[in-house]
């Protein structure tokens, strides 16, 4: 089978497993605790039984011979519609863009749009993952290949040290450490007042050591701050959100880096043992070439289905760090959408963390067969 047959069949195959979790995702936030929970982001105050009853009826969750709000929320008979006419619904708005309405905290009146908060939370969270999944491989991959090649050395003992030191610290335990660290104990004076040296809260502070106390603004090209700062050529707020960006990202990185480390270390040490490896040296080749060249390619083959795994990991958003850095990603708005049971929202969470999962596992495999051409799917 040729690439691009196998990618096309892949895109097809994503369709129904999109549509699968759906399916499951809308019967346990709807079916499984009632429908009429569901209608809560669309319910205003002081709302009368008689316009919520009509609400219900447009909304596709009671049928027009309904007698009243209590029939209805006492689930009578031929009141309720039934679920799987209620997903068909939900699908077609879906699919025409309309996610509903959310009731996170902070938002008045249950009368924004879902998408709306969504978007303008999720560029935050890329931007986090992918300094996440920078330094998850920039630090994993050379600690790997030390590891790998130093067996049994003092470089292995060490990467292995900070390994299992990355797979067994809580990540909110080191996010609260670094705060300690580098908003207390790290200081600088100003004036008669002692700053951090570096952020610890938000995507962008004017308030630590290191940051400029006046950055100006930028135009919102793309909802993240670096990159619009750097499209926008404002070099100070590009600063105050890189430096920002510094804390969260070593919290973040930290706890996938020693599952990478470990992998690309096996591979490392299998391969290293293999027979042209051996034929390699006795050719006289330098190690650094027999390591880089002919090892190290083979070897990464585990390490993107992991990596893949990971980005798509940190796409999703870290809840404990976005919370505790204040950081207005997606992962903090689905702990609120959790508190008061926004089913839009949680919703649209699951799908796109979805889509983004298959997504990363259909590159992962992409580059599978561009690093081994031997590999044909």
């Amino acid at each position: 089978m040729r690439m691009h047959e196998y990618i096309v069949r892949r895109l097809i195959l994503m369709v129904f497993v999109l549509f699968a979790i759906s399916l499951i995702v809308f019967y346990l936030l709807r079916g499984s605790v009632g429908s009429e929970i569901a209608m809560a982001p669309y319910i205003v105050p002081k709302m009368n039984d008689a316009a919520k009853l009509q609400l219900a009826i447009s909304l596709g969750v009671a049928t027009p011979s309904c007698p009243s709000w209590g029939a209805l929320i006492s689930h009578a008979p031929g009141c309720l519609v039934p679920i799987w006419r209620q997903y068909l619904a939900w699908l077609q708005n879906v699919l025409a863009g309309n996610w509903g309405y959310t009731l996170l905290p902070g938002i008045s009146g249950g009368t924004t749009f879902t998408w709306t908060v969504f978007s303008s939370r999720f560029p935050y969270t890329a931007e986090l993952a992918v300094a996440g999944a920078i330094a998850t491989i920039g630090v994993a991959l050379p600690l790997g290949i030390v590891s790998g090649t130093r067996e049994n050395k003092v470089p292995d003992h060490v990467s292995r040290i900070i390994a299992l030191v990355g797979y067994s610290m809580p990540v909110f335990w080191l996010a609260f450490l670094l705060q300690l660290l580098f908003g207390v104990y790290f200081s600088v004076q100003e004036g008669a007042f002692s700053l951090g040296l570096l952020p610890t809260n938000g995507a962008i502070s004017t308030m630590c050591g290191l940051c400029f106390s006046n950055p100006g603004t930028v135009t919102a090209y793309t909802g993240a701050p670096v990159l619009d700062a750097v499209f926008s050529g404002n070099l100070a707020y590009f600063w105050d959100s890189f430096v920002a960006l510094i804390l969260p990202t070593i919290a973040l990185s930290f706890s996938t880096l020693g599952a990478l480390t470990r992998i690309v270390r096996s591979s490392m040490i299998e391969v290293m043992r293999q027979d042209y490896i051996l034929l390699a040296r006795s050719k006289g080749l330098k190690d650094r070439i027999v390591v880089y060249r002919h090892a190290f390619r083979n070897a990464l083959l585990p390490a993107i289905t992991i990596s893949g795994l990971i980005l798509a990991f940190l796409f999703g958003g870290v809840i404990p760090v976005e919370y505790i850095f204040s950081w207005p990603g997606i992962g903090q708005a689905l702990l609120s959408a959790t508190y008061v049971f926004d089913a839009n929202f949680l919703e649209l969470y699951i799908l796109v963390t979805a889509l983004i999962l298959v997504v990363t596992n259909l590159a992962a495999d992409i580059f599978y067969a561009i690093l081994d051409p031997r590999i044909r799917y």
